[in-house]
């Protein structure tokens, strides 16, 4: 890992970005078991010195890596996979190159595995521990990766502990308040979930059960990704001898999203590539951020507010014409600037924002973008549609909003081919679609998991026929979770999907007449979705975010195709995709560690060239 400097950083990326382009040469080797068997699968990472990049490529079944061809120069080169000690090797690249690693099998292997491994590994042999089970899916995961805590080991003690500060803090980390009543059902659950997790993850003998996923092939075998760096917020006055840990070595366990972890939220690629992500933690320096797509340089854009606060915002879309949107909020300025939609000009890095008019909504921070170029934005009770050409903001509403099981929270827009807007409520699993010709909205509810609802104790009947649900975070057991959506803008797409995190599923709604179908991930119990987003193919792409992975749909075959991500903790809350000819780029912001990934995929024939350019 690294000390990290935030003034050497700023320093560092402003001289690589002017730094002379270096010639390229190719790297390969093999990855072998010390008994001299291939390994196919294996996660091949390579740095090089005083960069913010790095690249990394997967061994194919005979244990060959091939890396695309880099620039010359000092490279730290690692290899990892899951029970295995990390290779690492330094490699001076100035002409073809070959490095092999052996890997050395490992005992603890725990904190190496993203969240789904550690789902997975729960007990669920009796009723009572397979309620206890979902309830950690359910309630625990609900903000954050469950490698996070399970990482750790706690005695039934630390473990109360743990929960006895959860039911206190929402999402934020803000605390509520001695005076407000705690979550209920994470306190109905304490004293049970505690004893649970003592026997999981205690100082004893542990009851979980872990049966290790294969490592990718195939296609998600021939992934490439380009990790960048974002450097910490100036505002924070971290020492130069700042520890952080980054996710890239997976020995040091799923990291810690505080002191400058979080910020990065959403991102999209401009038509020339480089990356702009959307900054959601409060800052004096960046609303947004750009990444130079070839030498990673980082810049700050800001939207002022009145106290010298930069503006949060959280969605961002590209529109056809190139232009980047997203919303504004006041964040850390009371009294500040009213919620708007920005757009933002890639080319001349100008800035404009949009205001509601009242009285309607202001904006509540998921956006797309439709067929004709209608910005569609969310609202605290609805969406908002921005016309560009006009300037102006229609208002459609949510069909259910306030209930006595609490406030609805709008999260997840999307736009359809036919030009409709939809929005989902996540707290409570409804789906709003929206024709912005008369204003009107009809609601449709996500089938409850009836398998979570028959499981409940009558004790539990009784606490969830009264329950007001606190926040989106911890629903009733038998929700959903749809978090973020995605429409199919193809001229022929007949669909809009819907990302459901609890229910390990994706929603396929039909766009005409609003039937709904569920489609499975290849593990729903531990593969939580979370944004949608379809390419030209009509393939459906998702997400994952507590899994370190992201998945493929294609709806003519129905297949899942699972891609590893290389870091461990990306938590990624979006994705997007940058289809330009004939390339496929697949954007992923990283918000638990602070950096944004760009994957694409090598054909076979990529592979086979990258062969022959190998070193023998």
């Amino acid at each position: 890992m690294k000390h990290f400097s935030t003034v050497s950083a700023f320093a560092l990326l402003a001289a690589f970005g002017a730094a002379p382009a270096l010639a390229d040469a190719p790297l390969s080797g093999s990855v072998k078991t010390k008994d001299g068997a291939p390994m196919a699968g294996v996660t091949v990472s390579a740095k090089m010195d005083g960069t913010p990049i790095t690249t990394t490529v997967f061994t194919d079944q005979a244990g060959r890596y091939f890396f695309p061809d880099m620039p010359e120069g000092k490279y730290r080169v690692w290899a990892q996979a899951v029970a295995y000690e990390a290779g690492k090797s330094e490699v001076e690249l100035k002409a073809a190159k070959a490095q092999n690693f052996t890997l050395q099998t490992i005992a603890d292997f725990v904190r190496q595995l993203p969240g789904d491994e550690l789902l997975a590994a729960l007990p669920e042999a009796t009723a009572d521990d397979a309620r206890m089970k979902t309830f950690i899916r359910k309630t625990c995961t609900g903000c954050h990766t469950a490698a996070y805590p399970l990482q750790h080991k706690f005695d039934e003690t630390g473990w109360n502990a743990i929960l006895e500060a959860m039911k206190r803090f929402n999402v934020l980390g803000v605390h509520k308040g001695e005076n407000e009543p705690p979550n209920a059902s994470i306190d109905a659950h304490q004293a049970e979930l505690a004893r649970y997790l003592a026997r999981a993850r205690g100082p004893g003998e542990t009851s979980m059960n872990f049966n290790l996923r294969t490592r990718p092939t195939g296609e998600a075998a021939r992934a490439v990704y380009r990790e960048y760096d974002v450097p910490l917020d100036p505002d924070l006055k971290l020492p130069g001898t700042f520890y952080q840990n980054d996710g890239a070595d997976w020995s040091k366990g799923t990291p810690s999203g505080m002191f400058g972890g979080y910020g990065v939220h959403d991102a999209e690629a401009d038509l020339d590539g480089n990356v702009w992500f959307t900054h959601s933690w409060p800052s004096r320096t960046i609303t947004v951020g750009r990444i130079d797509a070839r030498t990673g340089a980082f810049k700050a854009i800001k939207v002022a507010e009145p106290n010298g606060f930069a503006s949060q915002t959280h969605g961002i879309v590209r529109d056809q014409k190139g232009f980047i949107w997203f919303n504004t909020r006041p964040g850390s300025s009371p009294g500040g600037n009213p919620t708007g939609l920005a757009k933002l000009d890639p080319k001349t890095e100008q800035v404009k924002v949009y205001n509601p008019p009242k009285p309607m909504s202001g904006t509540a921070g998921t956006l797309d973008v439709d067929p004709k170029g209608f910005i569609w934005v969310t609202s605290p009770d609805g969406v908002l549609r921005f016309d560009p050409e006009k300037e102006t903001f229609v208002e459609l509403k949510s069909v259910t909003y306030k209930t006595p099981q609490g406030v609805g929270t709008v999260y997840g827009t999307a736009a359809d081919s036919a030009g409709n807007g939809w929005w989902l409520d996540m707290k409570f699993d409804r789906v709003h679609k929206g024709d912005p010709k008369t204003g009107q909205a009809v609601e449709i509810q996500l089938p409850a998991v009836q398998a979570e609802k028959d499981r409940l104790t009558e004790g539990e009947k009784a606490l969830y026929a009264k329950y007001v649900v606190p926040d989106f975070n911890t629903p009733y057991p038998w929700a959903q979770g749809a978090r973020r959506m995605g429409g199919d803008k193809n001229p022929d797409g007949e669909f809009v999907y819907v990302g459901n995190s609890f229910g390990g599923n994706l929603a396929r709604i039909d766009i005409k007449t609003n039937k709904v179908d569920l489609i499975p991930l290849p593990n729903p119990d531990t593969q939580q979705p979370y944004q949608v987003t379809i390419d030209k193919a009509h393939n459906v792409w998702t997400n994952l975010w507590s899994t370190d992975s992201i998945a493929k749909y294609n709806p003519a075959t129905s297949q899942w195709t699972i891609f590893d991500l290389p870091s461990r903790g990306t938590e990624t809350r979006h994705i997007s995709l940058l289809e330009k000819d004939g390339r496929l780029q697949v954007v992923l912001p990283y918000s638990r560690t602070r950096r944004v990934a760009v994957m694409t995929v090598r054909s076979e024939a990529d592979m086979q060239a990258a062969a022959t350019r190998a070193a023998p």
